[in-house]
């Protein structure tokens, strides 16, 4: 357990993008990854190596620790969705973290959440349900973060990130086919 919780560790990606000197952010790489995957996508470590860099958009290069990191994270994101449970853990700060800071990951979470499921082609349309999620985590995305600490933010908060972390589930199942596309990464994300 102590294992999974390394790889989703908001703080680690974090220091990642410091050391490259990212534009990107942690919790919006992650939503990007998970997006493709609950899409259909399904890339090689190479290839998901190229789109990390890409969007992270920073002046480095990955370090080794750092490939070993994104790998680690790509493979875990696919467990956990592909899993029988309701496993799902979203890379964002932790508890200790200020709301509004907490606030502002999940919002970009779902933004790139957002880029990523749109950049895989279905060839089925999308549940009313699943239309509305996205229209929700296109919302979830603008969310106000100037928020104050107080228990009715924090409750309101945590209800948000579970109805992500279900939300996606959801689209996950919905849009798992047979045969996943291998993807390829365009010639630019931006």
């Amino acid at each position: 357990m102590a294992l999974m919780q390394a790889v989703f560790d908001f703080d680690r990606y974090a220091q990642i993008c410091s050391d490259v000197a990212a534009v990107g952010q942690p919790a919006e790489l992650h939503g990007h990854l998970v997006g493709r995957l609950s899409a259909g996508a399904r890339l090689d470590h190479t290839t998901w190596l190229s789109v990390a860099t890409e969007l992270l958009d920073g002046r480095g290069s990955l370090t080794e620790a750092g490939k070993v990191a994104m790998i680690q994270l790509y493979d875990a994101s696919l467990a956990e969705l592909s899993g029988s449970g309701f496993d799902l853990t979203l890379v964002l700060p932790d508890d200790n973290a200020a709301i509004d800071h907490r606030t502002a990951a999940l919002g970009q979470w779902c933004e790139g959440f957002l880029a990523g499921f749109g950049m895989v082609e279905r060839s089925a349309q999308l549940s009313e349900e699943a239309d509305g999620v996205l229209r929700d985590f296109a919302a979830i995305s603008q969310v106000q973060t100037d928020l104050d600490e107080s228990e009715a933010n924090e409750v309101d908060f945590m209800e948000v990130m579970e109805y992500v972390r279900m939300a996606t589930l959801m689209l996950f199942s919905e849009c798992q086919t047979a045969d996943p596309k291998q993807d390829t990464p365009p010639a630019a994300l931006h």
